[in-house]
């Protein structure tokens, strides 16, 4: 009974110290990405936000003929706001990169859309994630 006691003990000790070093330690940025899939679940385009350095990468992944765009928009009072946008039409596999200095306490998207072409203006579908660091 003892052993069972001071086990339970030690395990609510151990998680009481583990959340205690959780809350003070700092916020750490992550890598982000958001994906485009098509009804049958295969992915099409991904944008990913790769923290170390503010890159930001647009990946075409699906050979349907389609390019892919990937823009980036402050959010501000609910309206978004383009920051930047690239459009990859290099093929299935490849990807473009764009660099964009993300602040800590804005709000931000990543969109990334399947397009007919750089300069078609509307996307084929799209899918979008919030961004903060």
């Amino acid at each position: 009974m003892n052993k069972t006691w001071i086990a339970r003990a030690g395990l609510a000790f151990g998680a009481g110290l583990a959340l205690a070093a959780s809350i003070a330690a700092p916020a750490q940025a992550a890598d982000l990405e958001v994906q485009l899939t098509d009804a049958g679940g295969n992915l099409i385009a991904e944008m990913m936000h790769h923290d170390e350095g503010d890159v930001f990468s647009v990946h075409d992944w699906y050979r349907d003929g389609h390019g892919v765009r990937g823009s980036l928009y402050l959010v501000e009072d609910g309206e978004w706001i383009l920051l930047e946008s690239i459009y990859n039409g290099l093929g299935a596999g490849e990807f473009t990169t764009f660099q964009w200095n993300v602040l800590t306490g804005e709000e931000y998207v990543m969109e990334v859309c399947s397009v007919d072409g750089a300069n078609d203006p509307e996307a084929n579908d799209c899918s979008f994630r919030e961004v903060t660091e």
